[in-house]
């Protein structure tokens, strides 16, 4: 990761879009049976944190699984910068203790393979490599860590393992890997990787510079790849995004919203295919305006639900795949407060924002996203405790700001209850298929909860 604002310097089974693996993963001396449907994910599933590193396998990434399971979440974005020898040969059981590691906490990674642009400079240079190269690669890992690959079958484990594949972290920071070989890179990446299943998902590492300068041609690095998005290659694409107070303010409206940057990076790469969301970072800056932890966990609220609702073309079909806080197991000394969502480590406590993110994990973790009215501001999530309902009362995020809120119940509810970002703030009881909430005197994002007897 990137210090941001400073301008220093498998995933689970069932998630958004994907085909679940749980048929033997493809193998060219074995016939592939066809898969089962299978329901879109709930929320838990879509979120997670990072960076389990592979080289801190153990004791060093207990942290992160403390604060993974402190939220709620199920998956995490696993990493290595050692993915490969010298030499280029892939070195895959680099990942083998971090894997097992990861399946004993009960959390699914994606893979992220690092490359920097600096590594071109190291004595000896290390360059990005050829695209056989990185077909050689993208194989190696699908291989061993698909879900029922070579790794899980020596260690007897069925039906879990790797569907989400990455590589090349924020390219667009340094922005010194030439274009083109940034493009065979991926292109072999993905070719490799589709080799063993075509089902697996391929997504470029994250981009920056949409949110940071508002480039939304990502210095280049997205028109470089536009093909492979736009043939399917690739799934979609990954956007860090970090809500600040003075280069992204959400406060200021929807112009400041992943799917602002979502939208305009699909038009000026050309691509008309509808395509997947991922987020592997972002978060709400503490510092500045928002230094408040009140007023940053406020917020907090808001981008998340931004990040989970990222539509398609059409404007309501919710296409977003994964949705990670950077980071939810950093405390302050690691690298300022703007960013650490944690307040005490060992045992991990979080800090206001993290404290968000569990309540409406505890709400709606088993939900699964039903409809979005972008411009109402408003959606709708069901599960089989109840429903909920989502309105952000704030400027420039919907068409009705107001200090009420009259909701349309679910046909079977008798009460509802009024949350935001601390917690309950009141119950009213369903009449007439209306429920009505009044006194809301702070702009901000509110969730009705509308449950279902002995949940």
């Amino acid at each position: 990761m990137t210090t941001k604002f400073g301008w220093t310097v498998v995933l689970a089974l069932g998630l958004a879009g994907m085909v679940q693996l749980v048929a033997t993963a493809a193998r060219p001396e074995a016939a592939e049976p066809a898969p089962a449907p299978v329901p879109e994910p709930t929320l838990r599933w879509q979120v997670g944190g990072g960076n389990l590193v592979t080289h801190l396998a153990g004791p060093p990434s207990e942290q992160l699984y403390q604060a993974l399971a402190g939220v709620g979440a199920q998956l995490a974005r696993m990493d290595s910068y050692g993915w490969r020898d010298l030499q280029h040969r892939p070195t895959p059981h680099d990942f083998d203790a971090a894997m097992l590691d990861a399946y004993r906490h009960g959390i699914t990674p994606i893979i992220l393979l690092e490359y920097e642009g600096s590594y071109q400079f190291l004595d000896p240079p290390q360059p990005l490599g050829t695209r056989r190269e990185w077909a050689a690669a993208g194989e190696s890992y699908a291989r061993r860590f698909a879900p029922n690959g070579d790794w899980a079958r020596e260690h007897g484990i069925v039906d879990w393992g790797v569907t989400v594949f990455s590589a090349i972290n924020e390219p667009d920071v340094q922005a010194t890997i030439p274009k083109a070989a940034y493009h065979d890179a991926l292109a072999g990446f993905a070719e490799g990787i589709h080799r063993v299943d075509p089902r697996l998902k391929v997504v470029p590492g994250g981009f920056a510079t949409c949110n940071s300068d508002g480039d939304t041609n990502l210095r280049g690095y997205g028109p470089a790849i536009a093909d492979l998005i736009e043939r399917g290659d690739l799934d979609g694409i990954d956007l860090h995004t970090y809500y600040n107070a003075r280069w992204y303010p959400l406060t200021k409206g929807r112009e400041f919203s992943a799917q602002a940057c979502f939208d305009k990076i699909k038009t000026a790469l050309g691509i008309r295919r509808d395509i997947g969301f991922y987020a592997t970072e972002y978060n709400i800056s503490r510092d500045d305006a928002w230094e408040d932890p009140a007023v940053a966990a406020s917020l907090f609220l808001t981008a998340f639900w931004d990040e989970m609702t990222v539509v398609g073309a059409d404007g309501r079909t919710p296409v977003t795949r994964l949705a990670f806080p950077w980071n939810l197991g950093d405390t302050e000394d690691v690298d300022g407060p703007a960013y650490a969502m944690a307040t005490a480590k060992a045992p991990w406590r979080g800090d206001l924002r993290a404290d968000v993110l569990a309540r409406v994990l505890g709400l709606a973790g088993d939900m699964r996203l039903s409809s979005v009215d972008r411009a109402a501001g408003t959606l709708t999530l069901d599960g089989p405790a109840g429903e909920l309902q989502v309105w952000h009362d704030r400027p420039g995020w919907s068409d009705r700001i107001a200090v009420d809120w009259d909701v349309v119940a679910p046909a079977w509810a008798g009460t509802a209850e009024l949350w935001g970002w601390r917690g309950r703030m009141a119950t009213a009881r369903v009449v007439g298929g209306h429920v009505r909430f009044g006194g809301l005197t702070e702009h901000g994002t509110y969730m009705a909860l509308f449950p279902k007897a002995g949940r």
